[in-house]
């Protein structure tokens, strides 16, 4: 009865300060509304692979092959690390990325995983239909996105699907399960279906216990070997591999962590809270000043503090309610943007209702000291004599002047990480970029009929030697370039380096624009045993060369290896080479990591997945149109995935523009909440204030004079709050960017722009009521007095 009296009053109170009760329930819900979507989206980060079954007990062995580690299988090691006796089970996984999948007279492109039979007990989907299994080597399992795209509404169960030369049977539809998974496919097969050409992938299911860090001490030492080199091995826990930095991965195939950016979430959920929490606790306390009289009476009346701390608390936890109320519903309105601004669709679960329950446990308590120890331990005649007598304000400025602090610093980050995503995306990698179209043209399989393939790749080549919109193509792709790999270069002075190594064909620097500093660029290379070097300018000041014919390098492991007439693997790239040419540098890459040394290994033209085109310029349209007419008579699909070259490049920023997008979007946010709270506590100090205003009119006060009697003490906790901001910004980013080798210059604008933004909406949201104070009538004042 007690409680409900209480919460009778609560809620009177509350309606009768409706107000400020609306400015503080949305200045929280708002705030709660985007600590919610980040806290989410966190979650889900954390908990990626919540699917695997026991995890602890999973094991990735990893091997690190020119520099990239890789994930790898126990069956390419050259030394058993872990005993046979310890490892329970294995899962084996060969990814095939853009899989052709004929299904009647069409083919369909699909990321693809070959695995055994294990792998549903290292994995749990649901299921939708049929079942989980692998039984024979012609089984496939679908993706429900998948299955609708080949059949529709129809059943899947029984469907023939066609993968090079094999036919599978659909046994089963699987679904997305509710947490994020790094794995990424459309269709399962077999690993039994054939013998598969690429490197597999081994899953290992270890005995409780096993000391992987005594293993590695072993494992993860450099071992020469015949092919690779200098190579070394590790494992690791299958939970740790999503955030390994290291691991070199198939970003179509595997998702993969950045534990970087989820710091920074969790700072920007931080400060959110913060601004949030600040306003909330102040905008109560200018509501609690009404009632000073009124606790006062009833400490004289025997109120006990726990009494007091239970009213407080109540009052707290209405509006908390209501503000989280309010918050879900932002929250699925903005369900679409949100999945635009994350790149994540983020499903409900129950972590939804125990974080809803934590907020409504904590917040009300938190938001309740401030207020409880302020009026439980004052005295009865304080409160008393308080109406009648001017107010302090210096903790309402102090809390204000904090809130801005946050939303300051939350506004400077915004404008300098957008200066940085523009400043990546705007300056020239150094290369040709523009009207260059990558595309994924060959849809055959390495595992379909060897003759059939070449015939269909020769009728592809001929067709892109006469198509009248294309100036030059190329079978290689960006990623490629951008990817190389690590080697040990030896110069003739036996200088030691290791360098970026990209293997390309001759007419490789033609297309891409490169310039000739020194020396001569081989033509064309026809002889599948002979390549040639070209290294960039600074590989040759890494090594002291200053002419080209002067330079002569060697790599420590082999480069290329070929089969003879009599079929013995023979290697070369291992004696000393002459250096053919030097390019101009180029950022093959991100600008933050600079200009590296590059060596190029020239040779044949290969067979590549995905081409490069030249496009001749406005006739962009016309080739996307030729190149669908090509694919569909020579492979009867039209599909076919491709990218413009400029926009690949842009893309390697997505990072940094989802960094900018998300501290701009949640610095407004941070202003909206500030100002609404600047709002409700000027609407009480200026309201309290009128009868001052009359008399300071009457005794000849301009409106200048009021304007900065009125607005003044804001403005002095702006100008401090960007002086407390502007340090803690300048550590933060330089924290951030101390490893960059280029990034914008952190210069003094975007501090200026940062309080300028501030000011203008902030001082804008003063204005009104100050103008509407300054120019009272003193007799109306007077009057109401």
């Amino acid at each position: 009865m007690i409680t409900l009296y209480y919460l009778k009053m609560s809620v009177r109170f509350l309606t009768r300060a409706r107000s400020y009760t609306i400015i503080n329930l949305l200045g929280l819900a708002f705030s709660l509304a985007c600590s919610i979507i980040l806290i989410r989206y966190i979650h889900r980060e954390l908990t990626v692979d919540a699917n695997c079954i026991h995890p602890e007990t999973v094991v990735l062995p990893m091997r690190e092959i020119y520099g990239k580690c890789i994930p790898s299988s126990m069956m390419y090691m050259d030394s058993v690390y872990i005993a046979d006796g310890h490892i329970t089970e294995r899962c084996r996984i060969v990814p095939e990325e853009n899989a052709s999948i004929d299904y009647g007279n069409r083919t369909y492109t699909v990321d693809m995983l070959a695995v055994d039979s294990a792998f549903f007990r290292f994995f749990s989907y649901p299921v939708t239909a049929g079942m989980v299994e692998m039984p024979g080597d012609d089984t496939a399992i679908l993706t429900r996105d998948f299955a609708e795209r080949l059949f529709g509404k129809e059943n899947p169960i029984g469907k023939v699907l066609v993968y090079g030369e094999k036919t599978v049977v659909v046994r089963g539809v699987i679904d997305v399960p509710s947490c994020k998974t790094t794995w990424r496919f459309g269709l399962l097969v077999s690993h039994g279906l054939q013998r598969w050409s690429r490197m597999g992938i081994e899953l290992l299911r270890v005995l409780p216990g096993i000391d992987l860090d005594a293993i590695n001490q072993v494992s993860n030492v450099y071992r020469e070997t015949e092919y690779s080199g200098l190579t070394r091995y590790k494992f690791i826990p299958w939970k740790q591999f999503y955030w390994d930095s290291s691991a070199f991965v198939e970003k179509s195939l595997m998702n993969h962590g950045n534990s970087s950016y989820l710091f920074i979430l969790s700072g920007v959920v931080a400060l959110l809270l913060a601004v949030g929490i600040l306003n909330f606790v102040n905008l109560y306390m200018v509501m609690l000043m009404k009632r000073s009289r009124e606790y006062g009476i009833k400490k004289v009346l025997g109120l006990s503090r726990l009494s007091l701390l239970g009213e407080i608390w109540l009052e707290n936890f209405v509006l908390v309610l209501a503000s989280l109320f309010v918050a879900w519903l932002l929250i699925e309105i903005t369900v679409v943007p949100v999945e635009c601004l994350l790149g994540e669709q983020i499903s409900y679960t129950v972590f939804d209702v125990w974080l809803s329950l934590g907020i409504l446990l904590l917040l009300p308590l938190l938001t309740s000291v401030y207020p409880y120890v302020k009026y439980g331990y004052r005295l009865p005649i304080q409160s008393m004599r308080n109406i009648g007598m001017r107010y302090s304000i210096t903790s309402r400025v102090l809390f204000l002047g904090i809130q801005y602090v946050f939303t300051v610093l939350l506004l400077i980050l915004s404008v300098y990480f957008d200066c940085h995503f523009r400043f990546l995306t705007d300056t020239p990698p150094g290369f040709r970029t523009a009207g260059i179209l990558e595309a994924n043209l060959y849809k055959d399989n390495w595992y379909s009929d060897r003759n059939k393939r070449n015939e269909r790749l020769k009728e592809l080549k001929k067709s892109l030697d006469e198509c009248p919109y294309i100036n030059l193509w190329l079978s290689c792709s960006y990623g490629e370039i951008n990817s190389g790999v690590q080697v040990k270069i030896i110069n003739d002075k036996d200088t030691v380096l290791s360098m970026r190594t990209i293997f390309v064909p001759p007419k490789f620097f033609s297309f891409y624009g490169l310039k000739t500093v020194d020396g001569k660029l081989p033509s064309e290379i026809d002889d599948i045993t002979r390549s040639e070097i070209v290294l960039n300018q600074k590989a040759m000041k890494a090594f002291g060369y200053i002419r080209c014919d002067e330079a002569f390098v060697r790599a420590e492991a082999p480069l290329w290896t070929f089969l003879d007439a009599d079929g013995n693997i023979v290697s070369g790239g291992m004696e000393l080479m002459p250096v053919s040419a030097v390019v101009g540098d180029c950022y093959f890459g991100k600008l933050t990591d600079g200009i590296e040394p590059i060596v190029f290994v020239v040779s044949r033209e290969f067979v590549n997945d995905k081409l490069s085109i030249a496009v001749q310029p406005g006739k962009e349209k016309e080739l996307l149109d030729y190149l669908r007419k090509t694919v569909k008579e020579i492979y009867g699909t039209e599909e076919f995935e491709y990218d413009w070259l400029s926009d690949v490049v842009k893309a390697q920023y997505a990072h940094d523009r989802k960094i900018a997008t998300v501290y701009s979007v949640f610095a407004f946010i941070a202003i909206v909440v500030s100002c609404m709270g600047l709002f409700g506590i000027s609407l009480f100090d200026i309201r309290r204030r009128y009868r001052e205003i009359a008399i300071r009119k009457v005794n000849g006060a301009t409106l200048r004079d009021l304007y900065w009697l009125l607005g003044g003490r804001y403005l002095k906790v702006l100008l401090v709050s960007f002086v407390v901001a502007v340090p803690l910004a300048w550590v933060i980013l330089y924290k951030y960017t101390e490893d960059f080798v280029l990034k914008a210059p952190l210069s003094p604008w975007i501090f200026i722009v940062a309080l300028l933004l501030v000011a203008v909406i902030s001082l804008g949201t003063l204005w009104w009521q100050v103008n509407k104070a300054a120019r009272i009538n003193p007799a109306d004042v007077m009057k109401a007095e």
